[in-house]
């Protein structure tokens, strides 16, 4: 169950919904995902967090496509960043995700539910 929503961004390729723990993006249809949107992303969840430790989910309702080159960049970025959370029900998703995860350096798991993901997030927060 999620909390109350502190913040929203609307960008041109994602919406990010900004909590106290984790951030929720939901990426748009047909978007190829590269390392300048994973910047912006990374930038606005600076801002917002400011150096608190953070949960990324993704939840993945839309189809695109992700560079994974983008987690080896996150090396740089991920300083308070602690986990990524992949929420999908479309088997294509989950088989991208479960590619993606070789490349990631943070905590990385994959749900079916939003719900799932959000107390997985607030847990690892709690670590």
């Amino acid at each position: 169950m999620k909390k109350e929503l502190i913040k929203s961004v609307e960008l041109d390729f994602t919406t990010l919904d900004f909590y106290n723990n984790y951030v929720i993006s939901i990426v748009k249809e047909d978007i190829v995902f590269s390392h300048s949107q994973f910047i912006v992303i990374a930038e606005a969840c600076s801002n917002f967090f400011d150096g608190k430790k953070f949960v990324y989910i993704s939840s993945r309702k839309n189809n695109y496509n992700v560079n994974p080159t983008v987690y080896v960049k996150l090396e740089e970025k991920r300083k308070n960043l602690i986990g990524i959370a992949i929420v999908s029900d479309k088997v294509a998703s989950l088989k991208m995700a479960e590619f993606e995860r070789n490349f990631s350096k943070v905590e990385f798991n994959i749900f079916l539910d939003l719900d799932m993901a959000v107390e997985w997030a607030n847990n690892l927060i709690k670590k």
